[in-house]
């Protein structure tokens, strides 16, 4: 029996989708072990793991956010005796434990990044290439195959446990009345600007949609600000409810595991409707689905996009300054079609 540590420090939508990779490998090879070093709230993603899988949290944000703290975590680790390293991250961290577990004779393989492909997409037009990028799946596969470890060729989305639906019932009593119903998920956010629609937009999405007796819609955000938005959104319209906030991690997962649709940005919500096999209706402003990040078992024609010249500008959101000045890619998709194409889900057969 081998001992597998696989990296993947952040962000929470790259590690959401580890996830699904993760249970695939661990119930491929069930006689071998494999720990995910994670940060200490995404642990959570592990929800109902298979046996052999576990988490092992490193808290980058504390004491291992410095060398030193990094130098004592890889003592740590050294200790765990792991057979082999998969470093699915590849930054600066991860690189620095990788190397001191190889100077203990621990094999590291490493996930290579398209970086000169990634440059040409995003460059400036004439420059801009926009051949599609590997896939997280591709690379991932490729980083585990140096190992000798093969992945089936569909990945199955994470199952949730009933009991869990029942629990979250009980805890959130207000929820109940929404789970025996059609129910569509909204996350009007992103980790940036340059990836979030017009929230003005965005409003008149909700406003309308509210409307349908036929459905409900449930809010996702985080707190603060994102919160506060939401609930305003809650209370200005009739079939709304705004969880952000509201619930832990391994709760949201099981409430958007019923949801027949998410509508999200290129965000980490996205990644968790695609862990646990729910629909995403995905809008990409400076980032592009072609780039390699599109949610595990999505359909590009899901993906609402604008057709500018200057997209996409960043692969992950990060933009300087606008090459149009104001991003029109955050507003350049009508809500009308966003409606549109919700309704067609709402109106299509659904198999639960």
């Amino acid at each position: 029996m081998a001992h597998y540590l696989i990296m993947r420090l952040s962000a929470i939508g790259d590690v959401a989708m580890a996830v699904p990779v993760l249970y695939a490998l661990a119930r491929a090879y069930p006689a071998h072990r494999f720990t995910l070093l994670t940060q200490p709230f995404l642990t959570a993603l592990l929800i109902d793991p298979p046996s052999n899988l576990e988490a092992m949290a490193i808290d980058i944000r504390r004491e291992e956010r410095h060398l030193s703290g990094l130098v004592r975590y890889a003592d740590r680790l050294r200790r765990e005796h792991f057979d082999a390293v998969i470093d699915l991250h590849a930054v600066l961290r991860t690189r620095l434990l990788g190397w001191s577990l190889r100077l203990s004779g621990v094999p590291v393989r490493t996930l290579s990044k398209p970086r000169r492909q990634r440059r040409r997409f995003v460059a400036r037009p004439p420059s801009k290439d926009l051949t599609p990028l590997p896939s997280m799946l591709e690379l991932q596969r490729q980083t585990l195959g140096l190992l000798g470890l093969e992945l089936p060729q569909q990945l199955p989305p994470i199952t949730i446990d009933p009991r869990r639906i029942e629990s979250l019932a009980e805890e959130h009593p207000e929820l109940a009345p929404l789970l025996d119903k059609p129910l569509i998920g909204i996350a009007p956010f992103a980790s940036t600007e340059a990836k979030t629609y017009d929230l003005s937009l965005m409003e008149q999405v909700v406003a309308q949609l509210s409307l349908r007796d036929d459905c409900r819609l449930l809010l996702f955000g985080g707190r603060g600000r994102e919160e506060k938005l939401l609930s305003l959104w809650q209370e200005r319209y009739p079939h709304v409810h705004s969880v952000a906030g509201r619930l832990e991690l391994s709760q949201e997962l099981t409430l958007i595991s019923r949801l027949r649709c998410m509508l999200s940005m290129d965000s980490a919500n996205m990644h968790f409707a695609s862990m646990v096999g729910v629909r995403v209706l995905s809008l990409w402003c400076s980032t592009h689905p072609s780039a390699g990040f599109l949610g595990l078992g999505q359909s590009l024609e899901d993906c609402l996009q604008p057709n500018l010249s200057c997209r996409p500008c960043s692969i992950f959101g990060r933009v300087k300054a606008c090459l149009c000045g104001d991003f029109p890619c955050r507003r350049t998709v009508s809500s009308h079609e966003i409606i549109r194409r919700i309704e067609g889900v709402l109106s299509s057969p659904h198999l639960s």
